[in-house]
């Protein structure tokens, strides 16, 4: 296996390598449902038609909310001393297996949102489907994302 090295500005004060910016977008669209949450909270009257707007089913939401925590997850321990932690360290390293899981979990939820609407064509649906597509292949395919995952000074 052939060390990469990067920049010294990918790298932590501590030594650990950042995980590209890219990642962070990747976490945001995938805990999207979170973030209508803290958006319904927030608007207290108007909360319950927000999300009855988007998910008019609860169990989408639910469903949303399930896949989304590993995004929520990865982006508290994004900003962990992963060597000062035993356990923080081990989680961060099986996280690209569970970001990866997560995508796909996502693209699932999708196609089966589409299924239930016999494939109509949205504009919305579209918008997230190429994301989510787009977002599994960079995420196969950064060799800095991975290298993130695994290393650990």
């Amino acid at each position: 296996m052939s060390i990469r090295l990067y920049p010294l500005q990918h790298y932590t004060q501590s030594g650990n390598l950042k995980p590209p910016p890219f990642f962070y977008l990747a976490l945001l669209f995938l805990a999207r449902t979170w973030g209508l949450l803290i958006i319904s909270v927030v608007s207290r009257n108007e909360g319950e038609k927000l999300l009855a707007m988007f998910y008019p089913d609860k169990i989408h939401f639910y469903s949303g909310l399930a896949s989304g925590a590993v995004a929520v997850t990865l982006f508290i321990l994004s900003g962990r001393d992963h060597d000062k932690n035993r356990i923080i360290s081990k989680l961060w390293q099986t996280g690209y297996v569970f970001l990866l899981l997560s995508i796909l979990t996502d693209l699932g939820l999708q196609f089966y949102y589409l299924l239930l609407n016999n494939f109509q064509y949205s504009l919305a649906a579209s918008i997230q489907l190429v994301f989510a597509l787009w977002l599994l292949l960079y995420c196969c395919r950064s060799k800095h994302l991975k290298d993130c995952f695994v290393r650990t000074i």
